[in-house]
């Protein structure tokens, strides 16, 4: 097996500031030491987190998977070994202790749909105490309601969840994420069954900088799961069908579906006047029972709030258009009622 990747001329030109700067690690192959740290932080029980980051179908989702089943194999020997007995959750029986797999329902296509997934598996008690997910393609805030807050949810339940040690693989491709990952990936050449790569550790001074100190190449090979293969380049054509439809962005979504269910779950809020010009209930009325809707968890996405005042405008909006078209179809039974009635009067008066 080859230790460093065979560079030509032209790749070694792009990557020749790494080599004159860091020629030790540049000549360097950290594949072993890459997997050791795996195993340490599985042994010592901490998440696991890792950045991969390339250019376009360079193999960052394959790489990402096959570091997941790596995972998957430390995990389940480890829990055979009796090495997460002392965990308090299994101690306080909050979680069953059972064996992990990765599949492709552990395969998000953003943030926003990891977040949703963790907190409806978190709720019906089907989530996996150390399950490993694949965020793959992470996406870039576009500044629009919500991104902050949801940027806020984002770190907030990940630091939650580290409790249940719910580790992750970030798939970026223009940058390394920071998200309290201990490693970066940048994939820098593909061959044939694998993939080379540089590792990074990422550190945080504390200043709050970054540093991304380079280590050295690692050798990432593809996967041998043909099932999980298939599965994964259904799912991938999918989600690319999705974005060619042009369909919204999912907090947009969930605040369109929130708005949908407040209508059809609490109507008596959505009343109109006997006139039909008003609602009886106020808008701040209508925020008060979303706020409580989100405390009860009905709710489980964390809206700010200008992100519930488009809500109940979309509410208002969407109830109103039901009532009218209610009272649409209401006239409509009624004019043709009347003239199945005068149907029947000149029907008997014919008879007659």
């Amino acid at each position: 097996m080859r230790k460093l990747p065979k560079l030509s001329r032209n790749e070694l030109v792009a990557l020749s500031d790494l080599r004159r700067h860091f020629p030790l690690e540049f000549y360097s192959n950290k594949t072993t030491y890459f997997k050791q740290e795996l195993i340490r932080y599985l042994k010592d029980k901490r998440v696991f987190r890792l950045s991969i980051m390339g250019e376009t179908r360079s193999g960052k989702s394959e790489m990402g998977s096959t570091i997941a089943f790596w995972y998957i194999k430390i995990f389940n020997k480890l829990l055979d070994n009796g090495v997460y007995d002392d965990v308090d959750v299994f101690i306080n029986k909050e979680f069953i202790k059972q064996k992990l797999t990765f599949e492709t329902d552990f395969v998000c296509d953003n943030q926003q749909v990891y977040k949703k997934r963790l907190k409806e598996l978190h709720k019906n008690k089907k989530l996996k105490w150390g399950q490993i997910w694949q965020i793959d393609e992470e996406k870039e805030s576009t500044g629009g309601v919500g991104s902050m807050s949801e940027l806020i949810e984002m770190t907030n339940l990940n630091n939650i969840i580290a409790k249940f040690m719910q580790c992750e693989i970030w798939i970026q491709p223009l940058k390394l994420e920071t998200r309290n990952c201990p490693f970066g990936i940048k994939v820098i050449k593909k061959d044939i069954g694998f993939n080379w790569c540089l590792l990074y550790k990422i550190e945080r001074e504390p200043d709050g900088c970054t540093i991304y100190k380079f280590l050295g190449w690692i050798k990432i090979p593809l996967h041998k799961n043909e099932q999980f293969r298939t599965d994964y380049n259904f799912i991938k054509n999918e989600w690319i069908a999705k974005e060619m439809s042009g369909r919204a962005d999912e907090r947009l979504t969930l605040r369109s579906d929130t708005a949908e269910m407040l209508v059809k779950d609490y109507k008596h809020y959505f009343e109109k006047s006997s006139s039909g010009k008003r609602f009886i209930y106020s808008k701040s009325k209508i925020m008060i029972l979303i706020n409580r809707l989100m405390i009860k968890n009905v709710i489980n996405t964390a809206f700010n709030e200008l992100e519930k005042e488009y809500i109940v405008e979309e509410a208002l909006m969407v109830a109103d258009d039901k009532y009218w078209s209610d009272q649409s179809g209401e006239k409509e039974t009624k004019k043709n009622k009347k003239t199945e009635k005068n149907k029947t009067k000149k029907t008997k008066k014919s008879n007659i």
